[in-house]
């Protein structure tokens, strides 16, 4: 598992990075998340919403555990920088900010398959977290991080109020919410144009839909994924500690459970110099006559300079009734450059397959687009916390991507 992975089980980190989880798990602010800015207090619409300050310096506990689980130079401005911890969670550094998209640590009949928990994400002291979806597989940590560093948290209104109840668990410190809406409200296919920080431009902020299985697609000649899980992590790596299946047990039911959020399904589209990168953890239904799906499919190819990196979910329910279609329509209409599929890994037993069972279907399924990106395919469990770079002055970004609306004379 790496470096970071022994250090984190065995307990072999430095003073400097001990002090750093204690002093946030015990609510000592690293003033890192400019979150208490005076203008954003509670919830706060979007419409209302004032953007945080450039990113602060930090304390040397706080850049001590930054070094040890990201590397040096992790928050260097000249490039944005991904990390990947499970299903569709990511560290991001973008223009010298730290950020989480998602926020859970991979727990449940499994543990320790991936090589930091939620005391490091505090530790990191983000400055705000982005939620793509309020399901406990990628909310359930929200209110744990938020409520222990002050980090701005990002999402739909009842992620927001259940981080509220998870953080009164603890020292509690005060978080200001961006509530994004509800399921539904804006309605999917909206896109919201957010000045989240200051020195950084408007994050684009797409209302879409959860992925869905559609009995009819049956009937149209789709066909379900079929695949052979991973069941071999489970078995190594079974979780004893009760406290942590009770924990993991207990946020099976958040924002609607299995069904469709009530807080909102959310793609963000972040920019920074000439580089763009689209996020998302669900692949929802947008084929012909589907809800939304025009305008869904619009709001893909419609953002602004486009997108270069599209980082999105390729497992979710449509599989059992339409393979991979959904996941591919969300590529071919967004038009990235590079591509790099999440919540394919083993996570949970079945439903969580792996990466290695889907990597040739989604290899297969990419060649049939008229324009296939470049894949940088991601592998569970070795590329978990392997550093992504982009450059953000590269010239390739300068490029329109064939078939984009940027493409477009």
């Amino acid at each position: 598992m790496g470096i970071i992975s022994v250090f984190w089980k065995k307990g072999a980190c430095t003073a400097a990075l001990l002090a750093a989880v204690t002093l946030a798990a015990c609510g000592g602010s690293s003033g890192t998340s400019g979150a208490g800015a005076p203008a954003n207090r509670g919830d706060v619409p979007a419409a209302q919403w004032q953007p945080l300050p450039p990113a602060p310096a930090v304390d040397a506990e706080t850049q001590a555990a930054r070094e040890a689980i990201l590397g040096p130079g992790a928050t260097d401005p000249d490039a944005v920088r991904l990390w990947w911890y499970g299903v569709s969670s990511f560290v991001m550094s973008i223009g010298g900010h730290l950020v989480l998209l998602d926020a859970w640590e991979s727990v449940g009949l499994h543990a320790d398959t991936v090589p930091i928990g939620r005391e490091e994400l505090v530790a990191l002291q983000p400055e705000a977290i982005f939620i793509g979806h309020g399901h406990f597989d990628h909310a359930a940590d929200a209110g744990y991080i938020a409520g222990r560093t002050g980090a701005a948290l990002v999402a739909g209104d009842t992620v927001c109020a259940l981080a509220r109840e998870r953080a009164a668990d603890g020292p509690d410190l005060p978080f200001p919410c961006l509530v994004l809406g509800s399921e539904g409200e804006p309605e999917p296919g909206t896109v919201q144009p957010i000045r989240v920080f200051a020195d950084l431009p408007a994050v684009h902020v797409l209302q879409h839909v959860h992925s869905a299985a559609d009995p009819m697609d049956l009937l149209e000649g789709g066909t379900p994924q079929l695949f052979v899980p991973d069941l071999l992590t489970y078995l190594l790596n079974l979780n004893t500690d009760p406290q942590e299946v009770t924990r993991f047990a207990l946020t099976l039911t958040d924002d609607g459970g299995f069904g469709d959020p009530n807080g909102g399904t959310w793609a963000y589209h972040f920019r920074d110099g000439d580089f763009g990168l689209l996020w998302h953890d669900s692949s929802g239904p947008i084929d012909e006559g589907e809800p939304f799906a025009a305008a869904i499919r619009q709001a893909l190819n419609s953002f602004p300079d486009c997108v270069d990196v599209q980082v999105g979910a390729i497992v979710g329910f449509g599989m059992l009734t339409s393979a991979m279609r959904d996941a591919r329509l969300y590529v071919e209409h967004a038009h990235p450059k590079l591509s790099l599929p999440n919540h394919h890994d083993a996570w949970a037993p079945v439903i969580g397959p792996g990466a290695a069972a889907l990597e040739q279907p989604w290899r297969d399924e990419l060649a049939t687009l008229a324009h296939p990106p470049e894949l940088d395919y991601l592998r569970d469990p070795q590329d978990f916390m392997q550093p992504r770079v982009f450059a953000v002055d590269a010239p390739r970004w300068k490029l329109p991507s064939p078939g984009s609306s940027c493409a477009q004379p």
